[in-house]
């Protein structure tokens, strides 16, 4: 998992603070119109948006996990870079963020690992999901587990792994879990949670690009229609983890090396610091394309501007009339 403490930020040093406090919030805030108006648009369309269309719970999933992220702890993170140091800094607050923090990064890789999965099911294989046996088997129960597994797993060996933490005053960050010290749970943290649903995003995404162009090839023009938009949930799906792995490859394969090859990497390389820096931009960024797969949203929202436009072009005119006469 990410270190809060990688990058050396101090209150002599306001212009990188300044940037990366600037970047997140120029993300934020277009992230929070977005990831409520697909909030809003999922509830009030309910029953035609989530209960009959099964393609979509990951979606909502991983907008609730956005909107969890961009409004509880994307701010503390904000403010750390703005400050220079960690605030508050008791450590029960600490041991919350952590955990706060790592499940949702965990939650929403899962989550898509798991789409990126199911999709071939979507596209290839959508009878087995009219059964309610294998519904629940190939859809439900591993949705579940994405969400129960890390919030457990997190749990454990952050809130109620039992450690003697330093009182270091002059520390200005929280300090790091302490499982992170424990040589098996970190590399098990790191390649299970982290480097295997990454991989399983790349591998599942490449394999599901050769069958669609395979099978494109194949299909009579009357089955035309249900490809283009098989294609337009593959094209988001493609987009959501490209997202990933572009957020999180870099700082995985750094991690990566450093456990097994390089431990000294990022005294040699400060500078790959910075690569970390990218994975606070996977949750803000995920409504965005989160948005792709909702053109009954997009069209929505487009005819209300047109209404808004308009009715703002007839107000400008009476306005401008009313001061001629």
């Amino acid at each position: 998992m990410e270190d809060n403490n990688n990058t050396t930020i101090t209150e002599d040093s306001p212009s990188p603070v300044s940037i990366e406090f600037i970047l997140l919030l120029i993300v934020e805030i277009p992230s929070i119109i977005c990831t409520l108006l697909i909030f809003i648009y999922l509830l009030l369309n309910w029953q035609t948006m989530i209960k009959k269309a099964l393609r979509n719970h990951i979606i909502f999933l991983l907008v609730i996990t956005s909107l969890i992220d961009i409004t509880i702890d994307l701010p503390f993170t904000m403010n750390s870079y703005r400050l220079g140091y960690d605030q508050p800094r008791d450590l029960s607050f600490c041991l919350w963020w952590y955990w706060i923090d790592y499940t949702l990064i965990v939650v929403s890789t899962f989550l898509t690992a798991t789409a990126s999965v199911q999709r071939h099911i979507f596209v290839f294989h959508a009878y087995l999901l009219h059964l309610h046996r294998t519904k629940w088997l190939l859809h439900f129960i591993p949705i579940i587990l994405c969400i129960l597994y890390p919030i457990l797993f997190y749990l454990s060996v952050i809130v109620f792994y039992s450690c003697d933490y330093s009182n270091d005053e002059d520390d200005q960050y929280c300090p790091n879990p302490c499982y992170s010290n424990n040589y098996i749970l970190f590399n098990f943290d790191w390649i299970f949670n982290t480097s295997f649903p990454l991989i399983t995003i790349i591998l599942a995404n490449i394999i599901l690009i050769i069958r669609v162009i395979r099978t494109m090839r194949k299909i009579r023009h009357r089955q035309s229609l249900t490809w283009k938009r098989q294609r337009k949930l593959t094209l988001q799906l493609l987009a959501l983890s490209s997202l990933y792995v572009f957020g999180w490859a870099p700082s995985t394969v750094i991690s990566t090396l450093q456990s097994f090859a390089l431990p000294n990497l990022l005294d040699d390389i400060p500078q790959l610091n910075y690569l970390n820096y990218l994975t606070y931009f996977v949750c803000p960024l995920q409504p965005f394309i989160c948005l792709l797969g909702l053109p009954e949203l997009i069209k929505c929202v487009k005819n209300n501007m047109k209404k808004f436009l308009c009715r703002s072009k007839i107000i400008l005119l009476r306005t401008i009339q009313m001061n001629i006469k």
